[in-house]
């Protein structure tokens, strides 16, 4: 099955963008979105592109139908989600995590496509092409598949129940430790 995906790049003038952030709510908002919501998403997408050491990938079919993506960029303390994980975690863990560290900040895949190894492959790949010495990421405490799928490929807990942006919607805080290359972009 993965031999008939295509992973390739996307930036912020990406033609896809509109199907990343589709996909996006569906994934997150469910059936539940408007087009204010999938509008929002876009423009967090290409603020989060204008970050330094961005790296997006997308997947899509053999008939050319976007069916996942992924992306990140190089943490920094001045970025708003950055400050807020790190009011999370003592000093010794900022020293540790978020010192030369990627975010991993979105991995989705269309229904239809998941447990095939999409996700994993959107995973490994994003990760191969940061040159960050760690990784960190969140996700819902009731987000078992993604926390799961994390764990296996290696990622450990660093905090639960962690109100990042609300005591309403406490996060799992993540990290690995990578091994990255410097980024290889397509010229």
């Amino acid at each position: 099955m993965l031999e008939n995906i295509e992973t390739d790049y996307f930036k912020s003038n990406d033609s896809d963008l509109g199907k990343i952030a589709e996909l996006y709510c569906m994934t997150f908002f469910k059936d539940d979105y408007s087009l204010e919501n999938k509008e929002n998403i876009v423009r967090n997408i290409r603020k989060h592109a204008d970050y330094e050491g961005f790296i997006g990938l997308k997947c899509k079919d053999a008939t050319g139908n976007l069916i996942g993506f992924a992306y990140g960029y190089t943490s920094l303390p001045k970025q708003f989600y950055r400050r807020k994980i790190a009011d999370q975690l003592l000093e010794n863990e900022i020293d540790t995590w978020l010192s030369d560290c990627f975010e991993f900040v979105e991995l989705a895949v269309e229904h239809t496509y998941k447990r095939l190894g999409i996700a994993s492959k959107l995973h490994d790949e994003l990760l191969m092409k940061t040159n960050c010495r760690t990784a960190v990421l969140t996700t819902g405490v009731q987000n078992k598949p993604a926390v799961n799928l994390y764990k296996k490929k290696g990622w450990e807990v660093v905090k639960k129940d962690a109100p990042i942006i609300s005591e309403d919607n406490l996060q799992v805080i993540m990290g690995k430790k990578v091994n990255g290359m410097p980024p290889r972009f397509p010229e």
